[in-house]
């Protein structure tokens, strides 16, 4: 039997659970085109205890010409982050977001990895507030754990180890952008348009409903049936920077269907090393 990873909490559970010591709540809204806009979406209102993750800089490494736009950061740098936000191997963490869990999910697979017990609001932010949840404007002061983690990140697949799947074929990649971008024919970000080669597309968006919440369980398992043949190991999923890909991964374990690994350099990086090879040529 596949081992599933827990996914999604709604509002009426977070409500019971606010408050408890272990509980650490965590607002990971973040803007690809403005850095500062989620921190001054969550100084307007948040989860009342919810602390602020900079995605940009608490969950990803510093950009380079050889990584994508969010590489993961160093195992200790995120090891002594999880201390400073008080998480340690008793914590129950929830995080959300504003975009269906899109960005969250980050957050969700990297804490994953660490066996810490975290889910993804279903519905994030907005359905806090549709639902008349609490709303804080004070910025929450973290209390820093005792405990330190020791972090690694088993999941994240490496570009080599992409490069080398077109030998030995073992890999299928699953490619969580939008379909114009999968087809190179919207490319705003990254200096290359296009795809990896091999890949196939299965936008995150798929996984929601037009409320923004996930699918009932039952009908993404029947949806994303229609794509895997193979065990969870055969799968690595990708989008732009390694943020969207785990929604893909999010909605597949809540769907019943084993998933874990994520390229994280995805498109970002492949595409600096298509201009790379092809300056060489």
């Amino acid at each position: 039997m596949p081992v599933l990873l827990k996914t999604l909490i709604n509002t009426n559970e977070l409500v019971k659970l606010l408050g408890q010591s272990n509980v650490v709540v965590l607002d990971c809204r973040f803007y690809l085109t403005d850095l500062s806009k989620g921190r001054s979406e969550y100084d307007k209102g948040h989860i009342p205890g919810a602390i602020f993750v900079d995605v940009h800089c608490e969950l990803s490494g510093i950009e380079s010409e050889l990584t994508g736009r969010h590489p993961l950061p160093a195992e200790a740098d995120f090891s002594k982050q999880l201390q400073r936000w008080g998480i340690d191997s008793s914590s129950k963490v929830v995080v959300y977001d504003d975009m269906g869990g899109a960005i969250a999910a980050r957050a969700w697979w990297m804490l994953s990895q660490q066996n810490i017990d975290v889910q993804v609001l279903n519905g994030g932010y907005p359905d806090w507030l549709k639902e008349g949840g609490a709303v804080s404007l004070t910025p929450e002061k973290a209390k820093t754990s005792t405990v330190q983690i020791e972090v690694s990140f088993p999941w994240g697949i490496t570009e080599q180890a992409i490069v080398e799947n077109f030998e030995t074929n073992q890999l299928q990649l699953v490619d969580a952008r939008a379909v114009d971008r999968f087809n190179g024919e919207n490319e705003t970000i990254d200096p290359v348009a296009g795809h990896i080669p091999g890949a196939i597309n299965r936008p995150f968006n798929d996984n929601l409903d037009s409320e923004g919440r996930f699918k009932p369980a039952e009908q993404l398992h029947v949806e994303w049936q229609d794509w895997l043949s193979g065990d969870g190991d055969d799968y690595v999923y990708y989008c732009g920077s390694g943020i969207t890909a785990c929604h893909n991964v999010l909605a597949l374990n809540y769907a019943g269907i084993e998933a874990k690994q994520v390229y994280v350099g995805s498109w970002s990086q492949w595409a600096k090393r298509m201009l790379r090879v092809s300056a060489e040529q």
